[in-house]
């Protein structure tokens, strides 16, 4: 067997690491369409046999785990199944982003198995029969801006046994090309530079504030409050600052307290007695240590509510601790859209809090 490259070199690695193993599949004499798709979406081409007998419920497991966190669960990405021949009988599934190539490798027959000994070297192939499982990724095989992650076993059992173990790499990789698309689609009306610095004047955090946004009158020197209205609700970010006191603020208690204070202090619906608050009971606070745009903070995910009235939705939170400035700063967004879809919400409002610069 010859190579078969397509006018490109293609190279791969083994397991978890994907990092060197990018190739463009994509012919210059051969200009191919742009590739399109929502956002998130991933398409899986399997044989049939193989998704019945147990691939689909390990893409499920793998692929389809709930975003954290959500009222109403949504997957990490949009898992579709496609059959290679389907590739073949509609030419648009040949022009979508992210694909996820599942093969056998000791089913000879397989036309999943068959594309695959085509795209990639035998030197490659030859490594996954003597490793029991391989990996390997491909740009633009047939439309610009695509992805092709090869996932392969030297039989069904090393095939599934080999995604366990490297799925997380998988889920890395798919995410940090969407997040770009997202971040592309969050700015897409460029920066608004006033509200920024409102934001720093009255919190000590600089953020890139996107286009659509506007500022909702609050009357506080430390607390900005900006709206952008979505079809069905609206997106919100809040910024404010807290004198720090003890080292108990930096705790997932401590995040809770001061969210809730924020709440209690600004948020209110249109009846009586209303305030925001954290809902930790129904769905947990997730709450991890991290390090943002070089300072220590807290990320905090869960879902809000409205006391005495009937609204929620899902927040993230940034606790940043300012040292120089001996403040902790609260950045958060936080999403009200009934009825909808929030995924995308967030994800937008994640891509504007994790700007935040303390100085």
């Amino acid at each position: 067997m010859t190579n078969r490259f397509l006018n490109f070199v293609f190279a791969c690695a083994l397991g978890l690491s994907f990092a060197s193993c990018s190739s463009d599949m994509t012919s210059n004499l051969n200009p191919t369409p742009a590739a399109f798709g929502k956002i998130n979406s991933l398409y899986v081409i399997a044989d049939s046999t193989l998704w019945l007998t147990g691939a689909r419920d390990s893409v499920a497991y793998f692929f389809e785990s709930p975003y954290i966190i959500l009222p109403q669960p949504e997957p990490i990405f949009d898992v579709r199944h496609l059959e290679p021949r389907k590739l073949a009988e509609e030419p648009s599934f040949q022009q979508l982003r992210n694909y996820i190539v599942l093969a056998d490798l000791s089913d000879l027959n397989s036309p999943t198995t068959k594309m695959v000994l085509e795209d990639l070297s035998d030197a490659k192939i030859q490594q996954v029969k003597e490793e029991g499982f391989g990996s390997a990724v491909a740009r633009n095989k047939w439309a610009t801006g695509q992805q092709l992650i090869y996932l392969m076993g030297k039989n069904e059992p090393e095939l599934l046994a080999g995604m366990s173990t490297a799925y997380p790499a998988v889920v890395k990789r798919v995410a940090e090309r969407e997040n770009e698309r997202v971040k592309v689609t969050t700015y897409f009306q460029g920066i608004n530079r006033s509200l920024g610095d409102t934001v720093r004047m009255l919190s000590g955090a600089t953020l890139d504030i996107p286009g659509g946004y506007s500022r909702v009158p609050v009357n506080s020197d430390n607390f900005a409050w900006l709206r952008k209205q979505t079809r069905g609700g609206s997106l919100n970010i809040m910024a404010t600052r807290i004198p720090y006191e003890n080292q108990e603020q930096l705790s997932k208690a401590g995040l809770k307290e001061i969210r809730d204070m924020v709440g209690k202090e600004y948020f209110g619906s249109t009846l009586d007695n209303t305030f925001m608050k954290i809902n930790d009971e129904d769905l947990p606070l997730f709450v991890e240590q991290m390090e943002l745009n070089g300072t220590y903070a807290l990320e905090g995910r869960g879902i809000w509510e409205m006391e005495n009235d009937f609204l929620a939705g899902p927040f993230v939170s940034y606790l940043i601790n300012d040292e120089k400035g001996k403040q902790l700063v609260l950045v958060d967004g936080f999403v009200l859209a009934p009825g909808r879809k929030k995924r995308e919400l967030m994800e937008e409002l994640v891509q504007v809090l994790q700007t935040a610069v303390v100085q």
